[in-house]
């Protein structure tokens, strides 16, 4: 049975190109279904009118050509979200293509994401050659660029061709077999904790379990947090927060003020780490706030030019503070098993007492934003701070919460054993708070 595609655009402007790629879509054995998102006027001959689009929403297509274009395509996009998503569950669409300028890539990106994972999607829009993050968002959108805004000729109808062919394609995948479906473990990772986040998932993968790594840059918590939500991961490895610092003091890789809350939420285990908070991120050097520039001469605040593109500065002992008492109240609220492990030596490569490649840096010299604690040199002044912060902060009576101090830099491998053990423990159903009190170099979080 050829498979049915959804080929939507806003007819009134994108019309001739809208029906060639749904001759396109058919010729390559699909069964195109044409989705009108149009907003200026309903064309007539839609497979899907306009009129059913927002009639989802109770509205008429005069009610929306009344509005300004801002107006009329936030309700166009509610109802064909509405739409799109039942005739999903009834099994009337399996897969959606969209062509458009910018206001048709939102209004198709808006259904697009509201969509499952897995579910194909496909848009032609020349706004793929930007910026497409608003586009995406956290879901798996192709963005294919079109050469040209408009018009059929031998270059346009090549593209929407290839286009084409690959909906259809992407809604007959081959089944996989032999394949065992395994429990799935989040974890995230960026450069700086690169040692640490690779020897912790390996142990789980040899455990049994499935290692989703996302890359901690903003998308990548967003895309976690929403993988957890919708019941796809089992535990998380939480070892890279930096995106929790770049929230709170302006850098570039936030993931929004939701960061490090579907795991509590949702009850699953979590095993946390400060890996990254040492560093707020930035885009090239001449975008980093002149005030960050003026204090790299305090400890801990130091420069790192990762690359022309990618500028670091050392997040000082007053913000590690603050970052302390927000990570304490979003996990004081978790109902499930809830480890902070704190590693006193320091939190990603640019944070280590003298150079160690293994570790991450090669030096010269200590790593650009350590700074050294003023009663133990081995420890980052920066943990000492972020500890007190805990301290004042976390819940000491719930028994499924616990803060480790641990002897250790974040990538050495003792602490990253130490990560996977605790997890796999949750995961089995035997930890317990306090169970790694007797280690070496976990130390106390509260005074004897």
């Amino acid at each position: 049975m050829a498979k049915k595609i959804l080929v939507a655009g806003i007819l009134d402007t994108k019309g001739e190109e809208i029906k060639f790629l749904s001759q396109r879509v058919k010729a390559a054995g699909g069964d195109p279904i044409v989705l009108e998102l149009s907003v200026g006027h309903e064309v007539g001959w839609a497979d899907i009118s306009l009129s059913q689009v927002v009639g989802k929403v109770g509205k008429k297509p005069e009610d929306i050509f009344a509005l300004d274009r801002k107006g009329a395509s936030d309700l166009v996009a509610e109802g064909a979200i509405k739409l799109v998503n039942e005739m999903r569950e009834k099994g009337d669409a399996d897969g959606i293509i969209a062509y458009g300028g910018s206001m048709g890539a939102s209004i198709a990106t808006r259904i697009m994401q509201s969509l499952p994972i897995g579910f194909p999607k496909i848009m032609l829009t020349t706004m793929a050659s930007g910026d497409v993050s608003p586009y995406v968002g956290t879901r798996d959108i192709c963005m294919i660029y079109p050469i040209a805004e408009a018009g059929l000729n031998k270059v346009t109808r090549q593209i929407l061709n290839n286009a084409a062919a690959a909906i259809v394609g992407m809604a007959s995948p081959p089944t996989m077999e032999g394949i065992e479906e395994k429990p799935l473990i989040g974890c995230m990772m960026f450069g700086v904790t690169t040692p640490c986040v690779l020897r912790a998932s390996s142990i789980v993968e040899k455990a049994g379990y499935d290692v989703m790594i996302n890359h901690a840059v903003g998308s990548g918590g967003r895309s976690m947090e929403e993988l957890i939500r919708d019941g796809y991961i089992a535990g998380i490895l939480d070892i890279t927060t930096h995106e929790i610092g770049d929230e709170m003091l302006g850098g570039v890789l936030s993931a929004g003020p939701d960061r490090l809350t579907a795991a509590g939420d949702m009850g699953i285990p979590q095993v946390v780490a400060p890996g990254g908070l040492d560093l707020i991120n930035f885009g090239p050097k001449n975008t980093v706030p002149e005030r960050l520039l003026k204090e790299t001469d305090q400890p801990g605040r130091g420069l790192y030019e990762h690359n022309p593109t990618v500028t670091c500065i050392g997040v000082s002992m007053e913000e590690a503070y603050m970052i302390g008492e927000h990570m304490a109240k979003k996990l004081n609220a978790a109902k499930g098993p809830s480890v902070l492990a704190v590693p006193m030596r320091g939190w990603g490569a640019c944070d280590l007492a003298e150079p160690n490649l293994e570790l991450g840096w090669a030096g010269p010299g200590p790593g650009p934003v350590w700074a050294p604690d003023e009663k133990n040199p081995n420890w980052s002044r920066r943990a000492v701070r972020f500890v007190e912060a805990l301290k004042a902060n976390i819940d000491p009576n719930k028994e499924n919460l616990e803060v480790i101090l641990v002897d250790k830099h974040m990538n050495e491998p003792e602490f990253a054993e130490l990560l996977a053990e605790l997890l796999l423990e949750m995961l089995d159903g035997k930890w317990k708070k306090g169970n790694k009190a007797d280690l070496p170099y976990v130390v106390p979080f509260y005074e004897k």
